[in-house]
């Protein structure tokens, strides 16, 4: 019987000893006698054949991925590899690039489940799995090997800058003429934790107390525009300055639009929007976009090996002169 041939049932490394032990013990029966072939030869030789039959009868296992959580470069996350059915596996799963690389190599006993814990490093789209799935006999002298297509994606998110509070970022996304867009409503006593430019000064000299303008409620519409394209290579460096100023402005209440090269996201806002802008972030890749495209965002940006140039409204900088260089931390929970 040749257990290597014998339907997709192979010889373990334990499998081929145990074979070289039967060869052994039939050279020695030959030599000496049919004793040590019955002691050696017989059983082994019976115990490759049944765990080849209780291979051969056993359900095949089942295995599920758990979904991962996106995330930004630091964050730790579990991945969970649920193993079902009876048996013995041995389970195998390498983690991408982009992770902290940890693996799961182990042979258990079925039912089981895995839980693996990883850091994200990298900026990224990646597959991870299907796991190597090896169902082993009794003895572990036989395996089969369980074709599985069982994948989960990981979204990796850029890195975003901090901001100077009082920078050119800020003051350009900070609506100074709020107030006068807003429709009056009327005056009202001022409590504390109102802005003091709501203050009405010539209705409050004429009381004992500062009165405040209280505004209907608006909701702002306008769309920021960011345009971002960057040389082979540095697709990086342009995602993480696009991250930086969509989340700015997206906090300062702005309709966003992202266009990067091969991809756009329409204007909107929100917690699905955000998440929608990071992982569009997450996958892009280096490029160019149109000329018009760039020329017409409110927000141009392009990487290059000598640096990232950025163009707000009609004035151009240099990345470092926008940004503290520090890590920002995520202002709203974006993982789904």
């Amino acid at each position: 019987m040749n257990l290597d041939r014998a339907g997709d049932i192979r010889l373990t490394r334990r499998g081929r000893i145990a074979i070289g032990a039967i060869v052994v013990a039939v050279i020695l029966g030959w030599q000496f006698g049919a004793r040590s072939l019955n002691a050696v030869a017989a059983p082994t030789l019976a115990a490759l054949i049944v765990g080849a039959l209780h291979v051969r009868r056993s359900a095949k296992p089942t295995v599920e991925l758990s979904a991962i959580e996106a995330g930004f470069p630091g964050d730790r996350r579990r991945i969970t590899v649920s193993l079902t059915d009876g048996g013995i596996a041995t389970v195998e799963l390498d983690l991408p690039y982009g992770t902290s690389e940890e693996r799961v190599d182990a042979t258990v006993t079925l039912p089981h489940t895995f839980e693996l814990e990883t850091t994200l490093e990298q900026r990224g789209l990646y597959d991870v799995g299907p796991p190597t799935i090896r169902q082993r006999g009794p003895l572990g002298l036989v395996e089969r090997r369980i074709d599985t297509t069982e994948t989960s994606t990981l979204v990796v998110y850029p890195e975003r800058y901090g901001l100077a509070r009082d920078g050119v970022v800020s003051r350009f996304f900070t609506d100074e003429l709020e107030t006068e867009r807003q429709e009056f409503d009327r005056l009202r006593e001022y409590t504390p934790g109102d802005p003091l430019r709501h203050i009405h000064w010539k209705s409050s000299a004429k009381h004992d107390e500062f009165l405040v303008m209280e505004f209907a409620p608006t909701r702002r519409t306008e769309t920021v525009t960011i345009a971002a394209s960057s040389t082979p290579g540095y697709a990086d460096e342009m995602a993480r300055a696009s991250a930086t100023f969509a989340e700015a402005a997206l906090d300062a209440g702005f309709d966003v639009e992202v266009v990067v090269p091969d991809d756009v996201l329409p204007p909107g806002q929100g917690t699905i929007h955000r998440r929608n802008l990071l992982g569009l972030l997450a996958r892009a890749g280096s490029g160019p976009i149109p000329d018009s495209v760039a020329d017409e965002a409110d927000v141009a940006i392009h990487a290059t090996e000598d640096g990232t140039d950025v163009r707000i409204a009609d004035r151009q900088y240099a990345l470092s002169e926008l940004v503290t260089g520090e890590h920002h931390a995520p202002t709203v929970e974006v993982a789904a």
